[in-house]
């Protein structure tokens, strides 16, 4: 995707995103110890993120293998633990809690209920069951769906959806908080 199309996705919302991020970097006033469990935190939303879209067929087909047999929404959730991981890296609870009120009362809502018409439309009663019997974003039960898939985890399709450049951009992120601390 060349830089033009880039600046073609960028929306107010995602306007408002970037500006976050900036900020998070600018404020940043990050430790050692800080950083640490910042990275752990980081790691562990990527992990969730990689694995879900290791799974993920867009408009393709319902995917209820992975982590989508436990919740609808993984990236999101994966995208929340990151941007929780690299608050606590730049030590800023402010723009954590800006960010955390942003995302789950305007942005997580919104989402849903576009997503839900979309995936309703596109497969009909199929999706109607899974979302009645699997929760959005926050795991609350330890079996999978009842129907969901058996289908394992492909690092072509991982890449296929791009999660590769996310990662690079968080880990970018993160050493531009780490530089703060020299």
């Amino acid at each position: 995707m060349d830089i033009l199309k880039r600046l073609e996705k960028i929306t107010s919302r995602t306007a408002v995103l970037y500006a976050m991020t900036g900020l998070l970097v600018i404020f940043a006033n990050p430790s050692i110890k800080a950083c640490f469990f910042g990275i752990i935190v980081i790691a562990a939303g990527q992990a969730l993120r990689f694995w879900a879209t290791g799974h993920l067929k867009k408009n393709e087909e319902l995917t209820t293998s992975g982590p989508y047999a436990f919740i609808q929404s993984p990236m999101y959730l994966g995208s929340f633990i990151i941007a929780t991981g690299l608050c606590i890296m730049a030590r800023n609870s402010v723009i954590w809690v800006i960010a955390a009120a942003v995302y789950f009362l305007a942005y997580i809502p919104r989402k849903q209920e576009k997503e839900w018409g979309r995936l309703e439309r596109h497969f009909g009663d199929d999706f109607i069951k899974y979302k009645m019997e699997v929760p959005y974003l926050i795991p609350t039960k330890t079996l999978p769906y009842s129907h969901a898939q058996l289908k394992p985890w492909s690092m072509a399709q991982m890449i296929e959806n791009n999660e590769h450049q996310v990662a690079i951009g968080v880990a970018l992120l993160a050493i531009f908080i780490m530089v703060r601390i020299f």
